[in-house]
């Protein structure tokens, strides 16, 4: 069993995201196959379009609601909805209201899946 107890932390924003965005690893993906952020973005705040070689990516709008862009597809999510993401879906993020939208990303590194930390 591990304990995190960071909640109350500030997070930091990740390259190529903007706007105040910032991501706090609740439980790190380091040393693991998995991780848990919480991923919170005033409004105008977001990341620009990517996509993972190797990571699948949940991300559950916990409060607000934000604005994802495939390339292909533009769709906003809203509370208690999600979205999955396969390692090559690209995907852009913006919060486009007008209050704070945070969100919670579940991260699976498919490279290091078969094993535990």
């Amino acid at each position: 069993m591990k304990v995190w107890k960071d909640g109350d932390k500030r997070g930091i924003t990740p390259p190529n995201h903007f706007g105040g965005l910032e991501v706090l690893d609740i439980v790190p993906l380091a040393g693991s196959p998995f991780s848990v952020q919480v991923s919170k973005a005033p409004p105008g705040g977001g990341g620009e379009l990517h996509h993972h070689e190797e990571w699948s990516q949940v991300f559950y709008v916990a409060k607000g609601e934000m604005t994802f862009d495939t390339g292909k597809e533009r769709f906003t999510l809203t509370e208690g909805q999600s979205v999955l993401f396969e390692p090559g879906d690209p995907h852009y993020t913006l919060n486009e209201s007008e209050k704070e939208s945070t969100c919670l990303v579940i991260t699976v590194d498919h490279s290091r899946a078969g094993s535990r930390a």
